[in-house]
């Protein structure tokens, strides 16, 4: 099988998050691609099952699951597959996902996300591990699903953003024994030229923080037009994980997730 690595959302080389993509796999299981993604030990593992003329069918897994959809995958596919043209669909369990290329940002038309309830401002502080003064009022802490589940919450500063550590007690009565990804973001951005930074934190027997995640950002993009905001956003990520990343987001009736791509390696896959 070959097999490529590539950096997500990497403005420079050995930055965003890693993405591994193997293709010439269509005779594996679902159980034998969970164990290929188990070593190659990524955030996400795109396995490329079917390709035809402009789009490919496409399974996602996670070091643990399979997912129906997630952004950096996406993206980081569709530039292997595709980048040669002005467009590529991937065909994934979670619907067909358009995705563009436009002076050396790829572009995803992500799938519609369904915004959930919102969590009261101290539970949210206490599930984050930080005070109720931390949290920033303007946005409420509210679910969201596009894919993975997400709780948004706004911090008022980049501190208070480093600060953040997730309390293994109030996550597992928040998410009552599911899957639940924190997405926390403040408007001090690391960058002049940047308008949020932004963490993403899971705890699923161990904590993981996802260096940039493009379902995440798609879900925020649909919270900040929730909001009444509409334009161009860029967001920082990853960057307390020496995984410095930039997002690219465009709010509006249609929402789009784009980020730059870099090559890292190629080769097989023997298994």
């Amino acid at each position: 099988m070959d097999c490529s690595i590539v950096d997500v959302f990497a403005e420079r080389p050995l930055a965003g998050n890693q993405l591994a993509v193997i293709r010439r796999c269509a005779h594996l299981d679902a159980a034998e691609m969970q164990a290929i993604a188990r070593e190659m030990n990524f955030s996400e593992t795109a396995f490329v099952v079917e390709e035809r003329p402009g789009e490919a069918s496409v399974r996602i897994f996670t070091t643990d699951r399979e997912l129906p959809f997630a952004g950096h995958p996406t993206l980081g596919t569709a530039w292997m597959l595709g980048r040669d043209r002005d467009s590529y669909v991937l065909d994934l369990a979670g619907g067909r996902v358009p995705v563009t290329f436009e002076d050396g940002i790829v572009w995803m038309q992500p799938p519609p996300v369904a915004m959930g309830d919102v969590v009261d401002r101290l539970r949210a502080a206490a599930l984050l591990g930080l005070d109720e003064s931390d949290m920033d009022d303007r946005y409420p802490c509210r679910f969201a699903t596009v894919g993975p589940w997400f709780l948004l919450a706004g911090v008022r500063t980049l501190d208070a953003l480093r600060r953040t550590v997730v309390d293994s007690a109030v996550y597992e009565d928040v998410s009552a024994g599911g899957w639940l990804c924190l997405f926390v973001f403040t408007e001090e951005a690391y960058g002049d030229d940047a308008d949020f930074a932004a963490r993403m934190l899971t705890f699923h027997q161990t904590l993981h923080e996802d260096p940039a995640t493009g379902s995440a950002n798609t879900a925020f993009a649909a919270h900040l037009r929730s909001l009444g905001r509409s334009g161009p956003v860029v967001v920082e990520q990853g960057f307390e994980v020496d995984r410095p990343s930039r997002l690219y987001l465009e709010v509006g009736e249609r929402i789009r997730v784009g980020g730059k791509v870099r090559p890292v390696l190629t080769g097989t896959l023997d298994y």
